[in-house]
């Protein structure tokens, strides 16, 4: 096998950011590829034998397929967004170190403004009205509905955290937000909702007239049965709606963690 480079960099994956990372690194001057696809293919295993990346990126949800250990060099570092603990065990079991490049400290706030800011343009493209003066509830009060909060209140918005947590709740107090508990009715208010959180912790009954925007990650904070009407995912929306500044955010993240 060829000797490896240590700075050559592999991107795999059809999101944007991908392709865009990419491009970065090769005008810091950085040997790099990208492969677009997010599954494993002898194409790519073809790619990487005569590329010998020393450092690969993983799609950001789990990859297809797993590239054979036994084409890699044991200094290899891989970095991966959304995988299962088994899918990682097949590199960790053979001594690969494998980073979360979606758990970097300052990666997750910087992702959680254009997050936010990706909502309020969905919301204005949906709604077709501004936030002032609107009702908005934020279930979660990590950091991106910390991030969506903020922006909805700076432009107007009345915002009331939903939360389990007394310090978050606390914490929303002091910022000068309204708080309420799961255990509180939203099933009749007329106001709109942001779902921050990835469980399926809200029913909806059949004259609900709430309208819920959901960030979260799979499954979705629907119950099942629930009211559906006036509901609607959103994810992935700092890639969707600002691809430039979110592959940006990343690069600099996977370059912080090499």
């Amino acid at each position: 096998m060829k000797t490896i480079h240590e700075e050559k960099w592999l991107f795999i994956g059809s999101d944007r950011r991908m392709g865009i990372c990419n491009k970065l690194f090769e005008e810091l001057g950085v040997p790099s590829a990208h492969y677009d696809s997010n599954e494993y293919s002898d194409e790519l295993g073809k790619l990487i034998v005569s590329f010998q990346p020393g450092h690969i990126v993983f799609p950001i949800l789990e990859m297809k397929g797993h590239i054979p250990p036994e084409l890699l060099s044991t200094e290899t570092k891989l970095y991966v967004g959304v995988a299962s603990e088994q899918w990682i065990a097949t590199y960790e079991s053979r001594g690969f170190p494998v980073e979360h490049y979606l758990h970097e400290e300052r990666f997750i706030w910087e992702n959680a403004i254009l997050t936010a800011e990706g909502f309020l343009r969905e919301f204005y493209q949906d709604a077709n009205h501004c936030i002032k003066g609107r009702h908005f509830f934020v279930a979660g009060f990590g950091k991106v509905g910390k991030m969506t909060a903020k922006m909805i209140h700076s432009l107007g918005g009345e915002v009331t955290v939903v939360a389990r947590s007394e310090a978050q709740l606390s914490e929303a107090v002091s910022l000068g937000y309204k708080i309420q508990s799961f255990q509180e009715d939203l099933a009749n208010e007329h106001s709109i909702l942001v779902n921050t959180i990835p469980a399926k912790w809200l029913y909806l009954h059949h004259n609900s007239a709430l309208r819920v925007y959901d960030l979260a990650s799979a499954p979705g904070c629907l119950k099942p049965d629930s009211f559906a009407e006036y509901y609607t995912i959103h994810l992935g929306l700092p890639g969707k709606h600002f691809p430039d500044d979110a592959a940006k955010v990343l690069a600099e993240a996977l370059l912080r963690m090499k």
